[in-house]
């Protein structure tokens, strides 16, 4: 598959995520509270099915998005398959879900672990990118943002634990807002055919 053709598929698939906990979010109003409640449970609630559908398509997405990575200019040595293997996490999440606000089980558990990996991974991923973004033509001016993206992805993976039951909603949306972002951001680039031929062009000038 080419790069633009795995950018794609990229933003196609991590955009469903979104999109399903949005409807989610309407569907469950009422019973479902976002300031203090996680994102994934509202695999719980009415039409919860939905968020096995939102995981797989984000983990299919994530997959493509670390295919689209391999095909830099210099390919990365690392950060591909640390993205790679958050993708393969988000599976086990569409699968194992979390625990409700009542009572702990070992899916949950899980569940929890999972995420709390998945999330780590996808930070490692965007630090390690900063320097390959460096280096290849078409994604150089994103490797600042990227290394913005990834200490704003720290910050909000820390305030996750320190914002009480109360906002833990409110901070794990604030935390999965910077790491889709970013993850639709690159996926745009790499949509992006003259950018390179474009840059190669004026510097031969």
């Amino acid at each position: 598959m080419t790069r633009p053709t795995l950018a794609r598929a990229a933003l196609v698939l991590i955009a469903v995520f979104p999109l399903i906990v949005t409807v989610l979010h309407l569907v469950q109003a009422g019973g479902y509270h976002p300031l203090s409640q996680a994102v994934s449970e509202l695999a719980l609630g009415r039409a919860g099915w939905l968020m096995a559908i939102a995981f797989c398509s984000l983990g299919t997405g994530t997959l493509f998005l670390a295919a689209m990575l391999r095909r830099l200019d210099a390919p990365p040595r690392i950060a591909p398959y640390l993205i790679a293997t958050s993708s393969l996490l988000s599976y086990v999440s569409a699968f194992v879900h979390a625990d409700g606000p009542h009572g702990s089980t070992t899916h949950g558990q899980i569940h929890q672990a999972v995420g709390v990996v998945t999330f780590l991974l996808m930070i490692s991923g965007m630090f390690a990118l900063v320097r390959p973004f460096r280096r290849d033509r078409r994604f150089r001016s994103l490797a600042t943002p990227t290394l913005v993206w990834a200490c704003a992805a720290v910050g909000g993976f820390l305030l996750i634990p320190i914002s009480g039951a109360a906002y833990f909603g409110v901070a794990q949306r604030i935390f999965l807002a910077i790491i889709l972002s970013w993850a639709l951001t690159v996926a745009s680039r790499g949509l992006e055919q003259k950018a390179a031929a474009g840059e190669a062009s004026a510097a031969a000038a």
